[in-house]
This record gives C-alpha cells, sequence and structure tokens, in this order.
C-alpha cells in the first residue's frame, strides 16, 4: 500500500477527514486532482465561476501532518429551484477505492435533504462503470442517454455517450 493511501485510512481512523465548502485558494490542488482523474477535465475558469455562481462546491480535506490538510476530493452541484445537478464528484487517484466517493454522495445528500429538492441528477460517461455503481448504491437510476455526449479522451477516439442519472428523493 502506497504512503498517501496509508495516510489517508490512519487520517480517516483518527476523524482526520472532513468535508467543508471550497475556497478559491483551494483552486491549485482542486486543478491537480482533476488533471489526473478526469478525462476532460474542467479549467480552472469552471470552478471559478461555480465559486461565483454559489453553486454547492465542496471539498474532503485529510489531516496530513503537524495540522496541515491536503485536498484529496470534491464535488461541485447546482441547485435548480427544487432540483440539483450534480456537476462533478472526484476523488483523487491515489485515493479512490477507499471510501471518498461514498462520503461526498453523503455530502451531497445532506444538500439535497437541507434544500428540500425532490430530484437529483447527473451525468456519467458510459464507459465509467466504477462511478455507475457508486450511484446505483446511491439509489440513482439511469433514465436517459446522450449520444456522443463527452470529447474524445484521445486523438482519433469517438465521442463519448453520457448516462443521465436520477435519484428520486
Amino acid at each position: 500500500m502506497s504512503r498517501d493511501r496509508e495516510n489517508l485510512l490512519s487520517s480517516a481512523k483518527q476523524g482526520g477527514l472532513g468535508v467543508r465548502d471550497m475556497q478559491s485558494q483551494d483552486l491549485k490542488q482542486v486543478l491537480a486532482i482533476e488533471l489526473n482523474a478526469q478525462a476532460s477535465p474542467w479549467g480552472r475558469l469552471s470552478f471559478e465561476e461555480s465559486l461565483t455562481k454559489q453553486h454547492r462546491c465542496r471539498v474532503v480535506e485529510m489531516n496530513v501532518e503537524c495540522s496541515m490538510t491536503a485536498i484529496v476530493g470534491y464535488h461541485v452541484a447546482c441547485q435548480v429551484v427544487d432540483e440539483l445537478h450534480i456537476l462533478n464528484v472526484v476523488a483523487a487517484p491515489q485515493f479512490q477505492g477507499l471510501g471518498l466517493g461514498h462520503m461526498l454522495m453523503s455530502d451531497l445528500i445532506e444538500i439535497v435533504e437541507q434544500t428540500h429538492c425532490n430530484r437529483v441528477f447527473l451525468e456519467v460517461r458510459a464507459s465509467n462503470e466504477v462511478a455507475q455503481s457508486l450511484y446505483a448504491k446511491w439509489r440513482f437510476k439511469q433514465i436517459a442517454l446522450r449520444k456522443e455526449y463527452y470529447r474524445p479522451t484521445s486523438v482519433g477516439q469517438p465521442r463519448e455517450d453520457a448516462l443521465i442519472f436520477m435519484r428520486q428523493t
């Protein structure tokens, strides 16, 4: 097991993981994760706009050592009347498979309950079976398909379909 993963597990066991609102000073760490984790990463401007538009932007941070923290995951969602649209959910690649996705989804569902949203929507790449499995565990159901929605992940590859998921609250 890598040292990063050991630190996360140790930190989690000691209550050293927390979710809080994303701040503009977090964007350097968030962008580094985004570039390493996403097939079509958001740019800085997308995150800045989400913060400015007062979307629900949250980070998971881990206590590292000497009261220092590191961001290990985040989500961005926007409320439209009585619906929540999840725009981005990401765990840093070196920490995937350790429950951060569930922590992020739990935080999103708390937001849904606090805001009295009736439905939650998200899109996911058709090839991202790990994310689809996570969403299914959180009672999301596929309701539609957007053909050729995502840009290719590399030159010469076709565009990829998006699966639209919804959770009724």
